[in-house]
Parts: structure tokens; sequence; C-alpha cells
């Protein structure tokens, strides 16, 4: 009986472990900083990324775009260099980019996904939009 406890309890942790890991498919899109954790580590940077989108592209190419003050709902300015790359490893859950040196640790908590700014320490919750 003890052995099938165990098992049990084993499968629902393993479970929930795989259930928030990502693959790069789920990774690659378009995504919307919808709130910006740990502000006062970079305010700068975190009033730039209120409301900014995020774009993985499936052929591996990347751009920031932040939303434009005093313009239009759909007014933003691309702010990555051009031919900006990235790439996703699965086993640590990070997106390494080149050019911008932006490493964002990818995670989940309930519903929500954040990506986390290893450098800056910003902690961004993203949805996909569409």
């Amino acid at each position: 009986m003890k052995n099938i406890i165990a098992l049990f309890a084993f499968i629902l942790i393993a479970a929930t472990v795989q259930s928030q890991s990502f693959s790069k498919k789920d990774i690659t899109g378009t995504w919307l900083v919808q709130n910006v954790e740990n502000s006062s580590s970079n305010p700068k940077m975190a009033t730039a990324m209120a409301n900014a989108v995020i774009n993985l592209y499936a052929d591996n190419s990347f751009e920031i775009k932040e939303k434009q003050e005093g313009g239009t709902a759909y007014s933003y300015a691309t702010t990555t260099n051009k031919n900006a790359t990235w790439s996703y490893n699965p086993s640590t859950q990070t997106i390494s980019t080149t050019r911008s040196k932006i490493t964002f640790k990818v995670s989940q908590s309930g519903d929500k996904v954040y990506f986390t700014d290893e450098n800056s320490g910003l902690k961004f919750e993203v949805i996909k939009p569409i």
C-alpha cells in the first residue's frame, strides 16, 4: 500500500514538473508584456517594457517593440538591433538573444507566464494575445 501511495505521489509531482516546462514551439510567437515586477531594480527599463511586445519568430529572428506614448493604440517602435536572433535552451528554460545580449528565464506560476531578464532582474508577466 505504501508503494502505491509513493508511486502516485511521484507521478503527480512528475506531471506537475512536466506541465511547467516549455518547448521551443511553446515559446515561439508574439508575447505582450502585461505587468512588470521588481520595477525598482531598473525603473527606466521597467517603464520602457510596460506594454511592450516581444516577438520570437520561427526563423529565430527576435525583436522587442515598445509602445509609444501619445501614439495610437497600435503605435510601437522597434528597440532591438537589426538581425537580432534568439535561441531556446529547454533544459534551463532560458531564451538567449544575440546583439542585445538579453537572457530571459521562462517560468510559469498557475496560469501566468513570466520572462525574467537575468541581467536586470525585471520579471515580465507575458501573454500570447493571439
